[in-house]
């Protein structure tokens, strides 16, 4: 079994450290190379891929109308439906929870307590996050006590909309020391098709009686499925053929749900849709995401003869090291380049124009000013906090290890609740996952002597 570790750890020798130029105090790409040895690249490789694309496709989608000083977002796939077909390539968001459950195997050990091994990854997952909900709660604030109501909405809703993902990665996170016990080709398969049938259920259940709560359900049978062939893919439980054969498999079924069945075309919420596929995840996007595993595993030597060029390497490795913040703090980064954009006379409004070289121009501006952004911010990523960092031991009591993991079960999901109404509408479920994440801090056992080791922390 490769070695594997996330983040990637920076050197400290003191000969690498006078090796480091003075003004970035980052080890050059052949230094970074030395020291990772025997590591698995392509699962970094694909969790960043995965969110660069997610990013740009959130660029790409954004349409910003202002009429009469009110301003009204949009969504190009819904202006344009002819592009819808073009998410079943760009929606590769499962991506992600299939290389955080590989990097998870990889650094599994089979002493560990789930609840302490889960705490010690939420430690690192919600670091970033702590520092963005601060800034968010203060621009509202701010924005309230100035009489900005139309901004302070804006701030309340889609400030804090992405994090549907975090709850429901945590969620995954949860289960992951179960899925070790995956260790065969037909106990994966097994696994991912019941995941399969529950999720049918769930949307035939939703589309019979119209009980759209149920969909929440969801959220755990459709995200588990990347996170199971992500252990499958650390274990190296399928070949290249089997691989090829059920991503074929899933696709055909793709097709036909979409062709013969309720579901439509876009593999993310347009408006108007009468059942979405992502909010709450569907049939549709659970087989759409054994198809992405599927081949992410058949890519596997072209993909580690990629990241195999050390400056390729290089760049990887300092994206993954500042992951949450990138995923974090874009949405911000490209609120502000369209504003400035509309100043100069550049709108992304649908009717425009120029509205297409306006999309391309600010998606490119957002994809490098991500480089920087990132860069400065995910200092405070890497930065541990007091009492939230301290370490965690790798083994406790029964008792205290479940109290740990139902907290963070608590804590993601009301990261799933926030997301979907916001911070005023859904305060209470804000409040409830701050004193649930610190409620599992307080109960976790901690450790000088027997602790986690901290190189394996996920993303």
């Amino acid at each position: 079994m490769r070695e594997h570790s996330s983040p990637i750890p920076v050197p400290s020798r003191p000969s690498v450290r006078r090796a480091r130029s003075a003004s970035t105090q980052r080890p050059s790409p052949a230094e970074l190379d030395a020291i990772t040895g025997n590591r698995d690249r392509v699962v970094d490789l694909i969790r960043l891929t995965s969110l660069i694309v997610v990013i740009a496709g959130h660029s790409l989608m954004l349409t910003v109308s202002v009429h009469d000083g009110r301003v009204t977002l949009g969504n190009t796939l819904s202006d344009v439906p002819i592009l819808q077909p073009m998410t079943w390539l760009l929606q590769i968001l499962p991506l992600f929870f299939f290389a955080g459950a590989a990097a998870s195997t990889y650094g599994w050990r089979p002493d560990s307590s789930p609840g302490q091994w889960l705490l010690c990854r939420a430690q690192r997952l919600f670091r970033p996050v702590a520092w963005y909900l601060a800034t968010v709660l203060t621009a509202y604030a701010v924005c309230t006590s100035i009489g900005a109501s139309a901004v302070a909405d804006v701030v309340a809703h889609l400030g804090v909309q992405l994090l549907w993902f975090l709850g429901a990665y945590v969620l995954v996170l949860a289960a992951v020391p179960a899925l070790q016990r995956l260790s065969s080709r037909r106990a994966v398969l097994v696994a991912t098709a019941v995941a399969w049938t529950v999720t049918a259920g769930v949307d035939v259940t939703r589309l019979a009686v119209g009980a759209s709560g149920l969909g929440y359900v969801n959220f755990l049978s459709v995200w588990i499925i990347p996170a199971m062939l992500g252990v499958a893919y650390a274990k190296r439980l399928f070949t290249r053929f089997e691989a090829a054969v059920l991503g074929l498999v899933a696709l055909i079924i793709d097709i036909l749900l979409v062709s013969l069945g309720p579901y439509e075309m876009s593999l993310v919420t347009v408006p108007g849709q009468h059942l979405s596929n992502m909010s709450p995840p569907s049939l549709l996007l659970a087989g759409h995401t054994v198809v992405l595993c599927a081949f992410a595993i058949v890519l596997r030597t072209p993909l580690a003869r990629v990241v195999a060029h050390t400056r390729v390497w290089w760049w990887v490795v300092l994206g993954n090291r500042g992951a949450m913040t990138l995923y974090l703090w874009h949405l911000p980064v490209l609120g502000a380049i369209i504003g400035v954009a509309h100043l100069c006379g550049f709108t992304r409004d649908p009717q425009s124009a120029l509205f297409w070289p306006t999309v391309l121009v600010t998606t490119m501006l957002l994809l490098a000013a991500m480089v920087p952004v990132t860069g400065v911010l995910s200092v405070l990523e890497n930065r541990r906090l007091p009492w939230w960092d301290e370490p965690v031991a790798r083994a406790t009591t029964t008792c205290r290890d479940v109290a740990v993991l139902v907290l963070l079960a608590v804590v993601a999901v009301s990261t799933l609740l926030v997301a979907r109404g916001g911070i005023v509408e859904e305060w209470g479920w804000l409040a409830s996952g701050i004193c649930a994440a610190a409620g599992a801090r307080a109960v976790a056992a901690v450790s000088r002597s027997t602790t986690l080791d901290r190189s394996h922390h996920v993303h």
